[in-house]
């Protein structure tokens, strides 16, 4: 009871100082170490954190989850200068290892030319392969909603760059 009391109070005191971090989310530091060592959730943060840069606007429209998930997400973003080629980059590296948000985003990427040659084949491939690890979103748009894919193609980026920065590392 004694040791459990100490914790909270260090805990109390870490958060009132400002010196707290919350476990599980590292620093830009550490997310490039991360990305750089071949994880692909960090690659494809990295894909993220380039996409938006530091003064990413989610319009008017934006709903109140991707203004609290920017919110979380602004100390990664700070002084980082938006680069769509770069961003590609990364999620390119996540996507070859078969994590599903990056092969959507990819795709999306692929439909649109943001940061790569516009090139529908390759985007088809990733749609494809994001709609064989399970995302409904790419399902559906190789489905029943195939007319809606260009506008999809622009909305899906910034949508799940929010997303993967939201993810959280998993430790074994």
């Amino acid at each position: 009871m004694v040791n459990t009391l100490k914790i909270l109070f260090i805990g109390l005191v870490l958060v009132i100082s400002g010196n707290a971090v919350a476990l599980g989310q590292p620093g830009l530091e550490e997310i490039i170490q991360l990305a750089e060592q071949g994880n692909a959730l960090a690659q494809a943060k990295m894909g993220a954190i380039y996409f938006l840069g530091d003064n990413v606007d989610l319009g008017p429209k934006a709903r109140f989850k991707e203004k609290s998930r920017l919110k979380v997400a602004q100390p990664l973003l700070k002084d980082i200068k938006k680069d769509a080629k770069k961003a590609a980059q990364w999620y390119q590296k996540a996507a070859n290892q078969g994590l599903m948000e990056a092969e959507i985003v990819l795709a999306a990427l692929y439909d649109s030319g943001v940061g790569v040659t516009l090139n529908v084949r390759e985007a088809d491939k990733w749609y494809k392969r994001a709609a064989d690890h399970g995302s409904g979103t790419a399902k559906a748009i190789t489905g029943k909603y195939k007319g809606k894919r260009l506008q999809a193609s622009k909305d899906i980026p910034q949508t799940y760059a929010l997303e993967i920065l939201d993810k959280k590392f998993i430790t074994k």
